[in-house]
């Protein structure tokens, strides 16, 4: 067996020339046709493709001897490579050198087969073996099982996340989908709001002038021009106060009536609006079906049912309403017994 620095050194060098680019050698654009060495690139491809025959997982077999063999043949033709590589047509004797490496080159295959053929037999024979080969197979395939299976955790894990992924934007769509609703209601609590406080300061007004009015009528027959003279003036002044009077106190009843009527507007669709945002907690809340119908009519049945208005008395009717809790909770079970 051989040791591990004359094994990392032959891989080393077997690895740098077969990996080497004959192209490089030609140097025509630097040196010039006739100084050329583009009559080495094929010459220099034979050596480079006799190394590639000696396979590196091979190298481990051999001794040192025989490592070093291979390693100095390798380091012998990389040096006629750098020659080439470094060579300078300025230099004195020019010809004469690039001649003689062309030499070396044209002539170096058949002598570099006499040194590693049999290193090249030993290559072919331990890759073209059968059982070695069925060794390879196994763990090839070995490694490609392992490869799919982490392959196919990493699917399912994607899968997983995607669809809570999946899952969490249809939750934040179907939120905002509710928001988006509910703001319509909110907008109406506003406006309601802001009608009752119009309204709310009208009934003040009419208040002050009804207790103004009945302050000045205490004193209004004592006035020079309006005191009655006689049983006629008398009745006369009073009908007069009595008409105002009403006149005021429907003002007053109205305005009133008119800030109640908003005010309660806006309390129901404030409660329409909070019953929208809050009947999808309860539905999720609750895993039967029966009870997810029940709150969904509920729910419906708050912001959808006619309410009162100022102006009427009395409760609405009640066949529009929610369907009851027993009619409800009877079709869930005839749904649950027909499945």
């Amino acid at each position: 067996m051989a040791t591990q620095s004359v094994l990392e050194t032959t891989q080393k060098a077997l690895d740098r020339i077969q990996k080497f680019d004959s192209a490089t050698l030609s140097r025509e654009d630097d040196l010039g046709k006739q100084m050329s060495f583009a009559d080495a690139v094929n010459p220099a491809e034979l050596l480079i493709g006799l190394y590639k025959r000696i396979p590196m997982n091979a190298l481990e077999d051999f001794s040192d001897t025989q490592l070093n063999t291979i390693s100095g043949q390798a380091q012998a033709d990389y040096n006629v490579f750098s020659q080439i590589l470094a060579f300078n047509a300025q230099a004195g004797d020019a010809a004469n050198v690039r001649t003689n490496i062309l030499n070396t080159l044209k002539t170096r295959r058949d002598q570099l087969f006499d040194q590693l053929w049999q290193f090249v037999a030993y290559g072919v024979a331990r890759n073209t073996d059968a059982s070695l080969l069925e060794t390879q197979a196994r763990a090839t395939i070995q490694s490609i099982k392992d490869q799919s299976e982490k392959l196919t955790e990493q699917l399912s894990s994607a899968k997983v996340d995607a669809d809570s992924a999946l899952a969490a934007i249809r939750a934040v769509a179907s939120e905002q989908g509710v928001s988006q609703q509910a703001s319509y209601f909110k907008q109406e609590v506003e406006d309601q709001e802001k009608l009752a406080g119009k309204w709310l300061g009208y009934t003040y007004k009419f208040a002050a002038a009804v207790g103004a009015f009945a302050v000045l009528s205490l004193f209004m027959h004592k006035v020079e021009w309006i005191k009655p003279d006689g049983t006629a003036e008398m009745f006369q002044l009073i009908s007069s106060k009595f008409l105002i009077f009403a006149v005021l106190g429907y003002l007053l009843l109205m305005a009133s009536r008119n800030y109640t009527t908003h005010k309660h507007n806006a309390v129901v669709n404030r409660h329409r609006q909070n019953a929208l945002l809050t009947y999808r907690a309860l539905v999720e809340a609750s895993a039967d079906k029966g009870t997810e119908d029940i709150v969904l009519a509920h729910a419906a049945a708050c912001i959808f049912s006619p309410q009162e208005t100022g102006f009427s008395h009395g409760s609405t009717d009640s066949s529009s309403g929610p369907k009851s809790v027993l009619e409800l909770l009877t079709k869930s079970a005839a749904k649950s017994t027909g499945q």
